[in-house]
């Protein structure tokens, strides 16, 4: 068949009872049979008008409107669908319904389904329905975001805790818990086992267990653990596409009497496949050759203009790169172009907030632009890993909101967070990344009640249809052995994790290895460590502000480069330091209790010698001949590659273009991924084993400064009841007491923004 068969109106309604008539004998498992549906909705929607409830019940969409089906096998599906409404309360679709069945069935569930199944939607009611405590276990951070909004959304009930951490709060009104965690944020869930009563341990988008490397071991060390330490709990293990769910269960040693698995493959939306020509045209190919042939059929119009003009959603998958050197703006400037500033007062305020969080304005050619900021003003979103997880948060709540327009994207979009688009462009096609590329795809189509076939448009170059092709034809499975039981041994610091995990001797309490904390408890480390002490706390006032002299900061430098060295026991590379250097300075803004934006606006204010430029400007002079500092870019350590520091900025760069969003994106990294998740472990560990050695109540202070940016009790309680230091800085005199019983808050609480109050309102 070819795609331009389907213009003719006979030849189209004979496919339609074709394709219906294999949909009901084996239902819609088939892609191109969605794909066949979407094509006649386009080329003849009155036809697709005329069968609407049929086609929707054939399909299994039972949540959508139907009104009358017109045959015997549409009336029996219907009956189906009653019989679910009646038995579950919902509509659910019938593999919803089974994802439920199974779930109850075993203790253990491993099930694989596409993108559009509505699996979520399962998944928030078996968390929701619930009576005892729920642990999520996703891979991001930025899924984290999405499942607590979400959450919050949906469950009114305030003696039920949603929290981002594990942790035994507000008693006095808590019933049960609901954990939303990545396996890094596991490890207090078994230091507090016995202080919860776990139901249901949810791993969604587990393939995170085929990873590579360290991250991949921990994810199948928190299984086996959870397996182990809590056997009462019911396990459900989620993905997309996977072939082999049940490897899962094989490769984590799960008790196979107690498990079951099941492929998924139906799907609730379709899509359809267009490519861009090198002439700017476009072209429909369809996804499988043996049922489309390879003749393209010519699609008369820009489909990205029309979907904008209409109001529609595009998706652009591009490279960070691309992002970070505004690259896609000439790439894509056509589309840009198109969308006008939107004049609503809950964009602006979401704007607002954005703004208020990272410092940045929408003022072009002025000290702290941010072109994030303005192009939100237009409806374009700009999403990708290094950015900050509250400001992400808003990007989301903005998309969800259907102000989204245009969003440029990374690779953070393939790890299952719900932002639909009507198109999904894509620039870059990794041959390798099979999941990646058909999570991506299922961004493509929203899945709605109305009564139309949902389908969305995937976009890709001419050149690349022929990849695309065999990239969706792939299998994924994963490996059906665990990294804990192949012999491969990477690096010393994968070597010891692994043997860590496998002989149980890895510490929750400051989750690193036992090795590790040797190292950290060397009386070697005595010296570096008191002098860090003394340095700290004879310059730290009331307020917890440290004012060391010029001085007094490169000893502090030189004791942290001297401790590190120690710890990993060589000599480090010059951008080693540098990294440390600039994480040193960021981490004593935080512990003065500076916001995220002001820290931004303190490294913008330094690194575009603002000050200088303000002076030359009052007396109208130029400020081209100024350049911009060094900063040295983030990166991960340890690395010994950096043999020397990398800028951030390239050379011979004037201060004036200095780019503020680079700034925020490299703050957040160096805050989040190298100070958060990597280096105050260390350093907390430390502290701690040097009072264990020489008890000092300035080595307990100096860990809770690291480890929570203060030693304030009351501000450490806020950070535990999930505050920022933003939130703290707008909420710490309107809290009148905070423990782990709850929060009593002042009268005037009441009069608070419900933005200002709304991270804690759960509590009150």
């Amino acid at each position: 068949m070819k795609i331009e068969e389907l213009k003719n109106r006979n030849f189209a309604e004979d496919m339609l009872g074709r394709t219906l008539s294999k949909i009901y004998k084996i239902g819609p498992v088939k892609s191109t049979d969605y794909e066949i549906l979407s094509y006649i909705s386009i080329f003849h929607p009155d036809l697709i008008e005329q069968h609407i409830d049929d086609i929707n019940l054939y399909l299994g969409l039972f949540y959508k409107e139907i009104i009358t089906p017109k045959s015997l096998q549409g009336c029996i599906q219907k009956m189906f669908l009653e019989c679910i409404a009646e038995h579950f309360g919902k509509a659910y679709t019938p593999v919803q319904t089974s994802i439920l069945n199974n779930s109850e069935e075993k203790r253990i569930f491993s099930f694989s389904a596409p993108t559009s199944t509505g699996k979520s939607h399962v998944l928030f009611s078996i968390i929701e329905n619930s009576d005892r405590d729920v642990v999520v276990i996703v891979p991001s951070r930025a899924l984290i975001n999405e499942y607590y909004l979400r959450l919050c959304e949906e469950i009114h009930d305030k003696s039920i805790n949603i929290l981002t951490f594990v942790d035994k709060i507000n008693t006095a009104k808590c019933r049960r818990s609901i954990f939303v965690l990545t396996p890094e944020r596991c490890k207090d869930l078994f230091r507090l086992k016995d202080q919860f009563s776990i139901d249901v341990i949810l791993f969604d988008e587990a393939q995170l267990t085929d990873e590579k490397g360290k991250r991949g071991l921990y994810f199948d060390a928190i299984v086996r653990r959870c397996n182990r330490e809590l056997p009462d709990s019911k396990i459900i293990f989620a993905h997309p596409f996977v072939t082999n769910p049940e490897a899962q269960i094989s490769k984590n040693l799960l008790p196979t009497e107690q498990s079951i698995s099941k492929v998924y493959d139906q799907r609730n939306v379709g899509q359809i496949f267009v490519c861009e020509k090198p002439d700017g045209s476009f072209s429909y190919f369809g996804s499988d050759t043996n049922v489309f042939s390879v003749k393209q059929v010519a699609c008369n119009y820009d489909p990205i203009e029309s979907c904008i003009k209409d109001n529609g959603s595009v998706l652009f998958y591009v490279s960070k790169n691309s992002i970070i050197t505004n690259a896609y703006l000439n790439a894509f400037s056509k589309y840009i172009m198109l969308c006008s500033e939107i004049e609503d007062p809950e964009l602006i305020e979401i704007i607002e907030e954005l703004s208020d969080f990272t410092g940045g304005g929408t003022v072009a050619y002025m000290n702290y632009y941010s072109q994030m900021l303005a192009l939100l003003k237009r409806g374009i979103v700009i999403h990708h890993g290094s950015l900050p997880l509250r400001a992400r948060m808003l990007v989301e709540k903005f998309t969800r909101k259907h102000f989204c327009r245009i969003c440029f994207a990374t690779s953070t979009l393939e790890q299952g967070i719900n932002m639909p688009f009507d198109i999904v462009y894509i620039d870059r096609l990794e041959s390798q990344k099979y999941l990646a590329v058909k999570n991506l795809i299922g961004r493509a189509g929203r899945s709605s009640k109305d009564r139309k076939i949902d389908y969305g448009t995937v976009i890709i170059a001419s050149t690349k249809v022929a990849k695309l092709r065999k990239l969706l034809t792939q299998t994924i499975t994963l490996n059906m052995q665990s990294q804990f039981d192949d012999n491969e041994r990477l690096d010393d610091d994968y070597n010891d994790f692994k043997d860590a995990i496998l002989h149980e001797t890895f510490s929750d309490q400051f989750n690193l290895t036992q090795n590790q904390i040797i190292k950290l408890s060397d009386n070697a480390l005595n010296e570096i460590l008191r002098c860090i002490l003394d340095k700290f706390f004879n310059h730290i006032d009331e307020k917890g502000n440290i004012n060391l002299s010029k001085e007094d900061r490169k000893i502090v430098v030189n004791s942290f480069h001297q401790f590190y060295s120690n710890y990993l026991g060589r000599e480090l590379q010059l951008g080693e330091k540098a990294i440390l250097t600039t994480a040193f300075y960021i981490m004593i803004w935080r512990i003065q209790g500076r916001t995220f934006s002001t820290i931004c606006h303190s490294r913008y204010a330094f690194l575009s010698r603002e000050s200088e430029r303000s002076k030359l400007d009052r007396l109208g002079q130029s400020t081209d001949q100024i350049l911009a500092r060094f900063t040295q870019k983030y990166a991960e350590l340890p690395n010994n590659n950096l043999c020397s520091p990398i800028s951030l900025f390239p050379r011979g760069l004037k201060a004036k273009d200095v780019d503020y969003d680079i700034i925020t994106y490299d703050t957040y990294d160096y805050l989040d991924k190298l100070i958060g998740l990597y280096l105050s472990d260390i350093f907390y560990a430390a502290f701690i084993k040097y009072n264990e050695r020489y008890p000092d109540d300035r080595a307990i202070k100096m860990a809770n400064l690291i480890k929570y940016g203060t030693y304030n009790t009351k501000y450490i309680w806020m950070l535990r009841y999930g505050m920022s230091f933003e939130d703290i800085e707008l909420l710490k005199d309107y809290i009148e007491s905070i423990d782990e019983r709850g929060i009593v808050v002042t009268q005037e609480f009441a009069n608070l923004p419900q933005k200002v109050k709304g991270c804690i309102d759960r509590f009150i």
